[in-house]
């Protein structure tokens, strides 16, 4: 049981009902929300490293629970303009993507484990890519993307805490 994991697929939950229950909500609350999830999730990720048995998954946990942190404080810090928050989610997707295809080449446990996890790190990159396209998008079509997202990798991440030994 990978119980790290498994608080970070609760923590993608949670912020993805909230973000599709309040979707009419201002940019500025959005930016703490997603500061928020980024903080705690980036926490999640770097006791996701300690428990990996595997040097390589630990280092890919930790480094993606750095810069979720640095960036969820950044979140509470600075002021955004819509146009750089849209791109810093973007810079997010790519970076925690990789980083989670890098833990999910070591994962110890089922085949299927390491599978799901890539498929998590593939949808955060594909998150950012949607989100690069399309820069002129409402506040409201950005957070409901971002609350299907974090479901859709929530799941993952819950489906695939489970194949973990």
């Amino acid at each position: 049981m990978h119980r790290p994991l498994r608080l970070r697929a609760l923590l993608a939950f949670l912020f993805g009902g909230v973000a599709l229950a309040w979707a009419d909500i201002t940019l500025g609350e959005f930016v703490l929300l997603f500061g928020a999830y980024l903080f705690f999730d980036g926490i999640g990720a770097v006791f996701s490293g300690r428990a990996s048995e595997h040097r390589i998954a630990r280092w890919g946990f930790f480094a993606e629970g750095v810069v979720c942190c640095a960036l969820g404080v950044l979140a509470f810090t600075r002021p955004f303009i819509p146009l750089v928050v849209l791109y810093v989610i973007a810079s997010w997707g790519v970076v925690t993507g990789v980083l989670e295809l890098v833990a999910a080449t070591r994962l110890k446990g089922s085949a299927t484990s390491g599978w799901l996890m890539g498929l998590a790190g593939l949808s955060s990159i594909f998150l950012a890519m949607l989100l690069m396209a399309l820069p002129q998008a409402g506040s409201i079509a950005v957070v409901r993307v971002m609350g299907a997202y974090a479901l859709g990798f929530g799941a993952l991440l819950f489906l695939s805490s489970l194949r973990i030994d």
